[in-house]
Order: C-alpha cells, then sequence, then structure tokens
C-alpha cells in the first residue's frame, strides 16, 4: 500500500471513528435531557428540539398514533411548523399506509429517502424538501408513532443519522412508557386516595349522625315531668329549645364544616337545657375573644357537645361544696383555634368512683366518637385537631374540676 493510500485510509478511519463519537455524545446527549421531562409532551418537544440544535436538522416532526381514529397526529415540531414555544402551524393528521410517515407506520421499519420527488408516497406539507428520514417509535414492538425530519438537499440523511433516530425512538419509547407508568400510578393513587378520603367521610358522616339516645330520652323525661306536675310554662320553654336544639343538629349534621356561631350556638342551647332539667343548678360562662371571626372560623360540627355532657354530667350535678360552673373560652392562638371547656367540679377520679358500669360506658363512648371523629378529620383535612384533658386542682392540691382543651389549625 502506498504513502498515499495509507494516510488515506487513516484519514477515512480518524473520520469514522469521530463520527461514532459524535454519534455517541448525540446519543447520550439525548438520554440525559430525556431525563428531566414529566409528561409525553415534554418528551416529545424535547425530541423535536434536540434533533435540530443537535444533529443540525432543519426540520423535524413527531408524531404519535391515535388509536380510536386510526391517525398519526402532529404532536411536536421544531424547525417551519414551530413558529412559537410548544405550537405548531397549522398540524396535519397521516391515515395509517399514507405518504411515507403513514407507511413506516404500517411496516414498522425505519426509512431514508434521498429524493422525495422520486417517491409517490411523498406528501407535502408547508414546503417541498427533497431528503426525509422516517424512523418509528416502538413500544413493547408495536409503533406508537413516528419520528419525522426533512431536508431541502437531496441524499441529506445518512445511514449515522438513520442510527441516532433509531436510538432516540428508542429512548424516547422507553420515556414514554417510565412516564405512562408513572402517570398511571399517580391517577391509581390518586382515586387510592379519593377512595380512601370518601369511605372516611361516609364513616365521618354515621359519626356526626350518632346523637346521645340517652339525652333525647333525658330531655322527654324532663318534659313529661313538667307535664306530670302541671308546670305548663316550663314544659312549653323545654319543648320549645329542646325542637330547636334538634333543628339545629340536624342542619348541623348535614355538612362537615359549621361555622363556629352556629356550633356555639347549639352548644349554648344544649347546656340552657341541660340547666332547665336541672333546676338550674349550674351556671354558665361563654368568652369569645373579639379577634375571632365566628362567621368564618368553622369546626367540625357537635366536636363538643360529649365533652360538655361530661362536664354536667359527671362533674358539675355532683358538685356539693360550691356553686357548680361551666365555662367555656375561645381564643385564637398562633393560628389555631382553642376552645377550653371547664367545670369546677368533682373532678375525673372521684366521678369514675361514683359512677356505675353503664355510666362510665356512656361516657367512654362520647369521647371515642369525638376522638374518632377527630382522627379522621386529621386525615382528610390536616387541621392538626386534638383534645386534651386536665385535672384542675386548688392551692392545696385538691381535685377543683376538669379542663378540656379543643384545638385545631384554623383553616
Amino acid at each position: 500500500m502506498s504513502k498515499h493510500e495509507k494516510h488515506k485510509t487513516a484519514d477515512h478511519e480518524r473520520k469514522t471513528l469521530e463520527e461514532e463519537l459524535e454519534t455517541e455524545r448525540a446519543i447520550n446527549f439525548f438520554a440525559i435531557s430525556l431525563i428531566d421531562q414529566t409528561t409525553v409532551e415534554e418528551v416529545l418537544w424535547d425530541v423535536a428540539k434536540n434533533c435540530i440544535a443537535r444533529l443540525n436538522f432543519l426540520d423535524c416532526v413527531v408524531y404519535l398514533l391515535d388509536e380510536k381514529r386510526n391517525v398519526l397526529v402532529q404532536k411536536a415540531a421544531h424547525g417551519p411548523k414551530n413558529p412559537r414555544s410548544y405550537e405548531i402551524l397549522q398540524p396535519i393528521e397521516i391515515p395509517i399506509g399514507q405518504g411515507i410517515v403513514g407507511s413506516v407506520l404500517l411496516t414498522g421499519k425505519a426509512e431514508i429517502i434521498g429524493d422525495t420527488s422520486q417517491d409517490p408516497r411523498y406528501l407535502r406539507d408547508d414546503e417541498m424538501r427533497y431528503s426525509e428520514i422516517t424512523v418509528p417509535i416502538l413500544l413493547e414492538g408495536k409503533v406508537i408513532g413516528i419520528i419525522d425530519a426533512e431536508h431541502p438537499d437531496k441524499d441529506f440523511f445518512q445511514p449515522r443519522h438513520l442510527h441516532i433516530l433509531t436510538s432516540i425512538a428508542r429512548l424516547c419509547a422507553q420515556k414514554i412508557r417510565r412516564v405512562q407508568i408513572e402517570q398511571a400510578y399517580q391517577q391509581t393513587e390518586r382515586q387510592l386516595l379519593e377512595n380512601n378520603k370518601r369511605i372516611a367521610e361516609t364513616k365521618l358522616l354515621a359519626l356526626r349522625m350518632q346523637m346521645n339516645p340517652h339525652f333525647v330520652f333525658n330531655s322527654l323525661n324532663a318534659i313529661n315531668k313538667f307535664i306530670l306536675q302541671n308546670e305548663v310554662d316550663e314544659a312549653s320553654l323545654y319543648l320549645t329549645k329542646f325542637s330547636r336544639l334538634m333543628r339545629q343538629m340536624i342542619d348541623n349534621t348535614q355538612t362537615e364544616w359549621v361555622s363556629l356561631r352556629s356550633e356555639l350556638k347549639a352548644l349554648q342551647t344544649y347546656i340552657e337545657l341541660e340547666q332547665l332539667r336541672s333546676d338550674n343548678t349550674f351556671d354558665f360562662s361563654l368568652v369569645i375573644n373579639p379577634t375571632i371571626s365566628q362567621d368564618t372560623v368553622h369546626v367540625p360540627p357537635l366536636l363538643l357537645q360529649p365533652y360538655v355532657e361530661n362536664a354536667i354530667r359527671h362533674g358539675l350535678l355532683q358538685q356539693k361544696t360550691e356553686k357548680p360552673l361551666l365555662q367555656i373560652d375561645c381564643q385564637q392562638v398562633a393560628g389555631f383555634l382553642v376552645i377550653c371547656i371547664a367545670d369546677n367540679g368533682i373532678g375525673r377520679e372521684a366521678s369514675k368512683q361514683s359512677q356505675g358500669n353503664g355510666l362510665m360506658a356512656h361516657k367512654a363512648h362520647g369521647s371515642r366518637i369525638a376522638e374518632e371523629r377527630l382522627q379522621i378529620v386529621n386525615e382528610i383535612y390536616g387541621v392538626d385537631a386534638r383534645i386534651d384533658v386536665a385535672d384542675l386542682v386548688d392551692s392545696a392540691g385538691a381535685s377543683a374540676g376538669t379542663c378540656v382543651t379543643f384545638t385545631m389549625k384554623l383553616k
């Protein structure tokens, strides 16, 4: 081999090596670029844009197959078909089998056309171009789309372009598959969360509707007692307040949240009924910080009633040494609603010793329902609602009642 031939061979090998390195760099560039794309649309636009930028193409269009209508739809483009970002100028649709693009969809085999004027399948879109390269995007052996590029010069596209685009199409298909799996997973997760929320809301509704049968029974007994004792005015007053409370409770249990004003109104009516039933043996004080907007602050309905009932029945009505007092204090502290229910009753320990098993079971049942409702409310709405119960003591360390504190992040 002559020196000239050796030199020519060396130049050819060097050029081949450079082309191989450039091919690998281009494929790696596409692989890295696709990592950040999170939707199918982003994947396709990224491919179209980088075909132009990295491969020095003048035109690139990516099609996706619309399986319902059996047509290829232009989904992304770069070049003359893309005057503005994420916009295709007069997008076209190609039926399966029509044009070079439609033929590649049908066969699943890539094609390079050196002179489109000699190919009767060529479909002119915006302007005539003499070179075309068309590569299928294959997913699990099925063509789901096409990468198509054209050039005004004849025989522009070379085997290395086909190798690069085939690799890009494979990367594109893999990324689309991962995106579809991720989207399906997210959809399933959203559906699961939605189903769990509906289940929780249904359970919450059932818990809200669990009105205390003992309270209803005692109220009716109280009305009956007034009637039997011929205390008509008291019976009428009690019945009026009782019916008003029933309406309030029914109204409040129709929704998951009620205004603080509505909740406190129902709670106050309930306390007034208990005062009537117990011959006004205890006093009641309600303090609401004026900075709280009672109409815009919302709370779960009838949540505090079981704790107020416990304070009255198991604490205040057992108090013998001083005037029983129930105090409800509403404050807004560091973005939280804080409601304190305090009584100067006999305290939890003395109450436990003086009550039978039936009363204790009823008391525990009411508290359990309230705690379960709070748990569900937190799961659905994330308001960090909680109930804390503390024993009060006097200066001598003796029991001085109980304080129940409800806190909840303001919505």
